[in-house]
């Protein structure tokens, strides 16, 4: 509050390393960006060297001091555009990726994105068996027949009982719904999945907790006490990674390339 816009603008221009400049329509129809776009240009003939970054967002007249210039494609695929940007600033893709940005990833042959929906899906389970033991609810984590899934279920009697379960989708990397009753998330198909629910922990919580908060209405907490099956189902290789890793730690010494002997 109070603070001069125009001077907080010259002084990050002036104390950072580069100016990123998104081109669109609506950018280039603003004074703000073309004040900030002289400011960036006339700092990067004074230094002689890069200091403008043309990033494309969407289709538009580049003006012609910078139309020769190199870009960052954004319009159609993020990753090929973001590779660029990413380059020029020296930051490796593993650096940026989280649980929040892995899907933009997925089409990535050099990304780690897998690592982040492990990290993703470790997290859902945990939220969801939390609110499953808050409702008294039983849950089961899938294994190899339906990796990434988990079911909740309720029972009172044979009339009274009801289970939700939640899969990530393998193509399209969202989560997918079952009501279809069923303890064993192993025991259903993928045609079983026909409930679109969403791209992250929020919206299946959500979607967990009115399916929880429906049955509870109507029929009341289950009395008989739930169990959970969360354990992990390992893959060979990963197995034998995991096995390599617990023998280095087991090892005394912690220096680099030493044969493991067994």
């Amino acid at each position: 509050m109070g603070e001069s816009i125009t001077w907080k603008i010259e002084e990050g221009i002036r104390e950072n390393e580069f100016l990123g400049i998104i081109f669109s329509p609506e950018a280039l129809n603003s004074e703000w960006v073309k004040t900030e776009l002289s400011s960036g240009w006339v700092k990067q003939i004074q230094n002689k060297r890069i200091v403008v970054l043309p990033i494309l967002y969407r289709d538009c007249q580049i003006p012609l001091f910078i139309a020769d210039r190199k870009y960052a494609d954004f319009r159609k695929n993020y990753q090929s555009g973001f590779k660029e940007l990413a380059g020029v600033l020296g930051v490796k893709e593993i650096e940026t990726l989280s649980i929040d940005n892995w899907r933009r990833f997925t089409r990535s042959p050099t990304s780690s994105w897998q690592q982040f929906r492990v990290l993703e899906f470790e997290r859902l389970v945990t939220t969801l068996v939390d609110r499953a033991r808050e409702y008294n609810w039983s849950s089961w984590v899938g294994g190899t027949a339906n990796p990434f899934s988990i079911t909740l279920h309720s029972f009172i009697s044979r009339v009274h009982n009801a289970s939700v379960t939640l899969k990530l989708n393998g193509r399209s990397f969202a989560y997918m719904a079952s009501y279809k009753y069923e303890a064993n998330p192993n025991r259903l198909r993928s045609q079983d999945f026909d409930v679109y629910v969403g791209n992250t922990i929020n919206e299946c919580e959500e979607f967990v907790w009115r399916r929880m908060e429906d049955f509870r209405r109507l029929h009341g907490d289950p009395t008989q006490k739930s169990y959970h099956s969360v354990s992990r189902f390992l893959k060979s290789n990963e197995i034998l990674q995991f096995s390599k890793k617990i023998a280095s730690q087991m090892s005394w010494y912690k220096g680099n390339n030493l044969p493991i002997q067994s």
